[in-house]
């Protein structure tokens, strides 16, 4: 009688597959490790499928997702099926949503010291985004209930999504909730973001109105937001941001900001701060410029201004930050 495979052994043959064009015999192997009683076997099984986008198994997949759903303290701790089978249904552009609507509104409190904590928020959040894909504006319900949720990261994902839709309405939602506010300046950060990806010209004014240096939380997430939207038109308001808070921790947020811009005035004005301005801001530039350090071109500028200055600080923070 062949030994009974360990758990481990089945994670090393899973594992195994990584990276490989997988073979019709493999797919089957992989067939069975879906339909196994372990969440971490189906886990990894699932990875595996979602990486190689192995559509002929999302059957498998919903099927496996469905049993986890029936003890899930018991089967699938931490929700690690559960939410490697939503990845990976995500990742093959699965388009039905069956289960995205059931990962979106599960929740699932485990023991820990001293209560209970919700183990799937980030199952909840996948699957908000893996809706905004498959259902579109038609995943408005959803994704408003989700902006009420208390685990920050759905909140998040939610705004992510809502962006994604790109709809009116889903802009709407994302405006109201802006000037409702949020406790968490990530969560406003994604909304403002997502107002930029919806409709630029029109919200631009209004995440710049989020620039005020006396409230820094609510600053840096608008400031943030601004950069990632990588619009020549963010420059202006991020660079009067700076000439109000340049002294201030919040002040080397907004360089940073500038520099994700990639816009070359937003280079030209931080390459003239590292030329000009006080050694702590020219610091600050370098600082932001630092994210560019592969680029040899941009290091090759910033190099030659440094060297024209003749600082011996700004020598050492140059090669701190680009060497």
């Amino acid at each position: 009688m062949a030994a009974r495979e360990s758990l481990d052994d089945k994670l090393a043959a899973i594992r195994a597959l990584r990276g490989q064009e997988l073979t019709n015999e493999q797919k089957g192997g992989l067939r069975k490790r879906i339909n196994d009683r372990s969440n971490l076997v189906v886990a990894a099984a699932a990875a595996i499928a979602g990486e190689n986008a192995l559509a002929e198994l999302a059957g498998d997949l919903e099927a496996a997702f469905d049993r986890f759903l029936v003890n899930p303290l018991k089967d699938d701790k931490l929700c690690r099926a559960k939410l490697a089978i939503v990845q990976a249904l995500d990742r093959m552009e699965h388009p039905q949503p069956d289960v995205f609507l059931k990962a979106a509104s599960h929740v699932q409190f485990e023991p820990v010291w001293g209560g209970t904590e919700d183990s799937a928020p980030p199952l909840r959040a996948a699957a908000l985004v893996a809706l905004a894909r498959t259902e579109g504006p038609d995943s408005l319900p959803v994704l408003v209930d989700a902006m009420a949720d208390p685990a920050k990261d759905v909140r998040i994902a939610a705004a992510v999504a809502l962006g994604a839709v790109g709809t009116t309405g889903a802009g709407l939602v994302l405006r109201l909730k802006v000037r409702l506010g949020d406790k968490d300046p990530d969560v406003l950060s994604e909304c403002l973001g997502g107002l930029l990806t919806v409709d630029p010209k029109e919200n631009l004014p209004l995440v710049a109105k989020f620039l005020d240096p006396g409230n820094p939380p609510t600053c840096e997430a608008a400031v943030m937001a601004l950069g990632r939207s990588r619009l020549p038109e963010a420059l202006d308001p991020l660079r009067d941001c700076w000439e109000r808070s340049h002294s201030s921790e919040l002040g080397r947020h907004v360089l940073l900001a500038i520099a994700i811009l990639r816009r070359p005035a937003a280079m030209d004005f931080l390459a003239d701060l590292v030329a000009s301005e006080e050694e702590p801001a020219a610091i600050a530039a370098l600082s932001a410029l630092g994210i560019y350090k592969d680029d040899p071109r941009l290091s090759e500028r910033i190099a030659v201004v440094v060297r024209e200055r003749g600082s011996p600080r700004l020598q050492t923070a140059f090669e701190r930050e680009f060497g």
